[in-house]
């Protein structure tokens, strides 16, 4: 018999609560299994676009993180204050913990302040709090210039900001204020979600143009100016605005900058298949999954412009699955599923799908179903459910 071990996992996100879920009944109740999190709330990030219009409110999405769990997963509510790959230790607010397996699954974070005027001049609908803050600035929107900003890459969820775009445009002609309003969609990105391809990213390009909706890429804001309503970019132009809605800059957080554990890129490498910290020897087992990773793909549209792996909670429950597997299949051969992470996933707006196989070559191949109201209810149930 193996010798009891015991499994680490660093955030309660989709793919946190995807390894503890997945891994449980895979292992003998010796084995442990501590999910650790400094919230004991779980609030998918999908559900922010619908709180920011009004449509929903954040208590109707929110779950407590221990109601998710299987019996036998230990759940901490902590911070982490410290990363230590190379022995397998984690101290945090609530003690110190050891491990023979570690998972880091502490996605991205979106930071109003990491960007001049941003935090005073803008609202974002990429946390739980600037949701439910930028919902009573949409319903007091009357008219005039709104501003979508797109200012780094990568963010979480690429085709969400053309999502909000289309579904605001829906708002407002329901409302009968679209007569008053201009609306802008400016981003840092060449097009809409370039690891879909080009394909893909001249149809919501289209969509959003149809609309009448200022389509402006490859622009990098500078700054924000509360007082003028103004956005200053990096090559000089300017915008006026009445409202912006922002998606700020993601970074990692910095116990994971702290760790040493992230490459040039500011996130964290790892092998694409069994997710493992890549560049690394220990006798530890350490993986990272989710947005807080940096997973080049294999191929590309244009060898000019190599990709990433989008920023998705779908892909994050998807290695979380693989990386269950592939402990379970480490400790007591017992992996009843798929050990390695083939880079499938799907991304959506409000009614369209689209399945993408991401690290097929010559480069990844997107599969695009028509829009119907199933596929948005198939959105809504996903994201009040867990993959």
């Amino acid at each position: 018999m193996p010798r009891p071990t015991t499994t680490l996992i660093l955030g309660a996100g989709f793919g946190g609560l995807t390894v503890a879920r997945t891994l449980r009944p895979l292992l003998p109740p010796d084995h442990r299994i501590v999910l650790i999190d400094r919230s004991v709330t779980f609030t998918p990030g999908a559900a922010y676009p619908w709180v920011m219009r009004g449509e929903a409110d954040l208590a109707s999405f929110a779950r407590d993180v221990r109601s998710l769990l299987p019996g036998g997963v230990e759940f901490v509510e902590g911070a982490i204050e410290e990363i230590d790959g190379d022995h397998g230790r984690v101290s945090t607010s609530s003690g110190a913990f050891s491990g023979d397996h570690l998972v880091i699954a502490l996605g991205a974070e979106a930071d109003m302040t990491a960007l001049p005027g941003l935090a005073d001049g803008a609202h974002t609908f990429f946390t739980a709090d600037g949701a439910d803050r930028a919902a009573g600035a949409v319903r007091d929107f009357a008219g005039g210039d709104l501003v979508i900003l797109v200012t780094r890459t990568p963010f979480k969820c690429p085709p969400v900001p053309y999502e909000v775009a289309m579904t605001l445009h829906a708002d407002f002609m329901e409302r009968d204020i679209l007569g008053a309003t201009r609306m802008h969609v400016y981003t840092a990105e060449p097009g809409p979600m370039t690891a879909a391809g080009p394909e893909m990213s001249a149809l919501v390009r289209g969509e959003i143009e149809k609309r009448g909706i200022a389509y402006h890429p490859a622009v990098k804001a500078a700054a924000l100016d509360a007082a003028r309503r103004e956005i200053a970019f990096e090559d000089g132009t300017r915008a006026h605005y009445d409202l912006v809605l922002a998606i700020p800059p993601h970074h990692a957080p910095r116990v994971v900058l702290d760790s040493g554990l992230a490459n040039a890129s500011g996130w964290i490498p790892v092998n694409p298949h069994t997710l493992e910290v890549a560049d690394r020897e220990g006798p530890f087992a350490l993986f990272a999954i989710g947005d807080i990773t940096h997973l080049p793909l294999p191929g590309a549209f244009n060898p000019r412009m190599p990709l990433t792996l989008p920023k998705a909670g779908v892909f994050a429950a998807a290695e979380g699955r693989a990386v269950a597997h592939g402990i379970a299949s480490r400790v007591a051969r017992a992996s009843a599923g798929a050990t390695t992470f083939e880079g499938t996933g799907f991304c959506g707006g409000m009614a369209w799908r689209a399945d993408g196989s991401f690290f097929d070559l010559p480069h990844p191949v997107m599969r695009r179903e028509a829009p119907s109201a199933a596929r948005l209810h198939e959105k809504q149930a996903w994201v009040r459910g867990l993959p």
